[in-house]
């Protein structure tokens, strides 16, 4: 993973470099003769329709062909200008995935292999791993077409997430504490029942159900000129590039991933899929350990640039979407946008263009979605904390605080009083902890300059260490 100080040139066959940006990987940089994993070695999980020895390349006829036998079970969907476009100097366009009855992407490549499987295969069902869109999506697709269907997910996936499955009448195993176990239990299960094992972002059939986004993407934009696309285990950037370049390979395809999750990122800088460590990250539908054999062997040389991004601009991006655009997405869902989030801008090379942001998914949960958003307004100056130290017994001084913080235009979120811990000779010293709203990063260096400047010494601002919006000197930005 390219470090934030790192500089890469972005592609440019004919041209001088375009620039440079911290995390991202261009095509100049990927594009190589191809190497495979040395001896790959064949264990319990061997899968033939991914297998590392013979990968398959996804092409437009294969789109096409997916294209006609879900046209009648998947309906177009939406793609809508943003009104902000004046705000990212782009033309920008929602790709919008968020509709579908499970709420992702998922349900073109789960309705599409679910159909292609022979009479015996759907009498017996499938199983699959998941971290959970895909599976509700297979568990909903299975329903829909009678053919059972089992899903292994992750001991700490969601609850309605597992009661959305078992709705759907999949039978749901919790298992491993990532998809990597959950993989592995799930072909252990496989050598028992005789199940057909479904790759939800590998098999062929899958990723070329993905790839019908790209096609609609077209049909509906025509002068489309880049495309963001989130990235996970590749499949979904592997469909709608294959399409998209075929119809015009000029546009541009960038794959989006978070820095947390980047197993593609890693894929395309090292040449083949191998398996990287997973962090945490609020994109965790995109935590796949492991990038497709299929998928990397079909975007490879379509791919032209990788773009990491971290959880600020993620959080910046859900938040923006639910505030200004009204669209509640999921944090792996709003990846694409958060490419235009970051600071300093990591693709100044598509401005003025008419670019497309797939927006992947929906299915965020209470408790993250406020997470998202107080992150996000943490990263903007627009949410401060604020601890002030006065003596214990001074209301007026208390009641001061407020006052100031009130005629400044902000407001105070909450408050709460600790006393000093185990302090020598500072028993009469309390701490007035507050969480202020602002409207924007400047109202809140104005709140942060009165506060200083009135109550001198006793106010300690948490101010946000790696904000990407480095404007005012109140609120330094200090980079990893």
């Amino acid at each position: 993973m390219q470090k934030q100080n790192e500089k890469v040139i972005p592609f440019s066959e004919d041209k001088e470099p375009l620039g440079v940006a911290p995390g991202v990987l261009a095509k100049r940089d990927i594009v190589k003769t191809s190497t495979w994993c040395p001896n790959p070695k064949p264990d319990i999980e061997f899968d033939q329709w991914c297998d590392p020895l013979n990968p398959k390349t996804i092409t437009y006829k294969d789109v096409l062909k997916a294209a006609a036998a879900i046209k009648e079970g998947i309906p177009r969907t939406s793609l809508v200008k943003s009104r902000f476009c004046q705000r990212f100097r782009i033309d920008l366009y929602y790709k919008y995935e968020i509709f579908h009855q499970t709420g992702s992407f998922h349900e073109r490549g789960a309705l599409y292999s679910l159909m292609m499987l022979s009479k015996e295969q759907k009498k017996k069902g499938v199983i699959t791993a998941s971290l959970g869109n895909w599976a509700m999506a297979l568990a909903y697709q299975g329903l829909i077409l009678n053919i059972p269907v089992m899903v292994v997910l992750p001991v700490q996936t969601l609850l309605s997430t597992v009661e959305k499955c078992e709705d759907f009448g999949a039978t749901v195993i919790l298992n491993g504490i990532n998809l990597a176990e959950s993989k592995r239990h799930a072909f252990v299960l496989l050598a028992e029942n005789g199940r057909t094992y479904i790759n939800g972002y590998d098999h062929p059939h899958v990723i070329a159900a993905s790839g019908t986004i790209g096609l609609e993407i077209m049909h509906q934009l025509p002068q489309a000129e880049v495309v963001l696309v989130p990235v996970g285990g590749g499949g979904l950037i592997a469909g709608v590039a294959a399409a998209i370049k075929h119809i015009n390979p000029q546009v541009l395809i960038y794959g989006i991933e978070p820095d947390k999750c980047c197993c593609f990122f890693k894929a395309m800088e090292n040449e083949y899929p191998y398996q990287t460590a997973i962090g945490r990250s609020v994109a965790e539908s995109l935590g796949v350990p492991n990038a497709g054999w299929n998928a990397f062997h079909t975007a490879r040389s379509l791919i032209d640039k990788m773009v990491l991004v971290n959880d600020d601009w993620i959080s910046r991006a859900v938040l923006h979407l639910a505030d200004d655009e009204k669209i509640v997405t999921e944090g792996a869902g709003a990846s694409s946008l958060s490419a235009l989030m970051a600071d300093p801008d990591i693709v100044p090379e598509i401005r003025g263009k008419s670019v497309v942001c797939i927006i992947t998914g929906g299915n965020i949960d209470s408790i993250t979605l406020p997470r998202c958003f107080e992150r996000a307004k943490a990263v903007e100056g627009r949410l401060v904390k604020l601890t002030v130290t006065l003596p214990a017994d001074s209301m007026k001084e208390q009641l001061k605080v407020l006052s100031m913080v009130a005629n400044v235009g902000c407001n105070v979120l909450q408050s709460y009083i600790e006393h000093s811990w185990l302090t020598e000779n500072d028993f009469k010293t309390i701490y007035l902890t507050l969480i202020i709203e602002t409207y924007s990063l400047d109202h809140a260096c104005s709140l942060k300059r009165v506060m200083e400047r009135l109550f001198p010494n006793i106010c300690n601002f948490l101010e946000e260490p790696f904000s990407p919006i480095p404007t005012c000197a109140c609120f330094p930005k200090r980079f990893l």
